[in-house]
């Protein structure tokens, strides 16, 4: 009996690496489809590698930048949000979040997510508060 539970958990050891192989494999595709503005081709990577890996915050964030790219944007800030959750301080998302929240007549939402950007570190971030921010978050305004 313990030779078939070694066995047993062997084989799902083996699987479970294979899908973790596989789906970074995927998203390896995915960033190449990206370079080359192939985004339903993305979509359709980044969903299998999500159905292979769902806590990888790199799948979710392509992913919604392919979605943002084909102005789905409700499903590009579904995906930046899910991305977010699995990596909470993930600045270069919570930038392109903002960008999807801009696009969405959210400048305020906008600018919150280009300012938690820089605090955890995305540089570029400040050029997007200088250039579309001052208005909105200045409270006597």
């Amino acid at each position: 009996m313990k030779k078939i539970s070694f066995i047993s958990l062997f084989l799902l050891f083996v699987v479970y690496a294979f899908a973790q192989d596989n789906a970074a494999e995927l998203l390896r595709k995915a960033s190449l489809k990206m370079d080359a503005k192939d985004y339903k081709e993305v979509l359709s990577l980044l969903n299998k590698a999500i159905s292979l890996d769902s806590g990888d915050p790199e799948c979710y964030a392509l992913r919604g930048q392919a979605k943002h790219n084909l102005n789905d944007l409700n499903a590009a800030l579904l995906d930046y949000n899910k991305a977010l959750e699995l990596t909470p301080n993930y600045a270069e998302v919570y930038s392109l979040r903002g960008m999807v929240k801009g696009d969405l007549k959210d400048p305020k939402g906008a600018c919150e997510d280009w300012e938690k950007a820089y605090e955890f570190g995305y540089k570029k971030a400040l050029e997007l508060l200088s250039k579309y921010c001052n208005d909105v978050m200045d409270p006597k305004k």
